[in-house]
């Protein structure tokens, strides 16, 4: 009976210390609240910075117009695209001086500059009359959209009563440009016959005449 007591009480002390040891396991294994961990589920949001009223803002470029070529401030010259020319007469009275005016309207979206003196033709039944230049001088002018110059083509009449050289057309070319436009010739039907029917005709620089004359 004595050997059985102590068998119990060590059995006893021996699950005692078991479960104590347990225990201390169980305590000792908890792992601590971690900051970094509770956290990590959610993101970090930085300050907002004061906005920049001028983020996302082009300054223009005070040296380009529309009107400009390049931003180097000179206006850019007129081409034969950006012009609609025509031709009426602009003889005054019974002047032997006949004349006719060639109007060069600007019809493009831009200011363009124009100077200096087209180049003319006359076209005849035997062949193209070029016309000579006047000795008058041009400063030149700028066009802004929808307006005009006008330059004058003046020659002589045909008093012989005879054909003389038949005009049928005016073949003009804008300053500095290569394209030319061809019109109906508004003016007297003929020139006189002459050893040089060049000298019969001359233009004036752009201009030089007012519409009709």
């Amino acid at each position: 009976m004595r050997m059985n007591r102590l068998a119990v009480t060590a059995v006893a002390v021996v699950a005692g210390l078991s479960l104590s040891a347990c225990g201390g396991d169980a305590t000792d294994t908890a792992a601590p609240s971690s900051p970094s961990a509770t956290s990590a589920g959610t993101p970090t949001q930085s300050p907002t910075p004061e906005e920049d009223d001028s983020a996302g803002t082009t300054a223009p470029d005070e040296g380009s117009t529309g009107q400009e070529s390049g931003g180097t401030g000179k206006t850019e010259r007129c081409h034969t695209d950006d012009l609609t020319i025509k031709a009426s007469d602009a003889t005054v009275g019974d002047d032997p001086t006949k004349a006719v005016a060639v109007e060069l309207r600007n019809t493009s979206d831009r200011s363009c500059s124009i100077r200096g003196f087209a180049g003319v033709n006359l076209l005849s039944s035997e062949r193209a009359i070029p016309a000579k230049r006047r000795d008058q001088k041009d400063d030149g002018t700028t066009l802004k959209p929808g307006e005009p110059t006008f330059f004058g083509t003046f020659y002589r009449g045909n008093g012989s009563g005879g054909s003389g050289v038949r005009i049928s057309g005016l073949v003009v070319t804008p300053p500095d440009e290569t394209k030319s436009v061809t019109l109906k010739w508004p003016g007297e039907p003929s020139l006189p016959i002459t050893d040089d029917p060049e000298t019969t005709v001359e233009i004036g620089p752009m201009g030089s005449i007012g519409q009709g004359g």
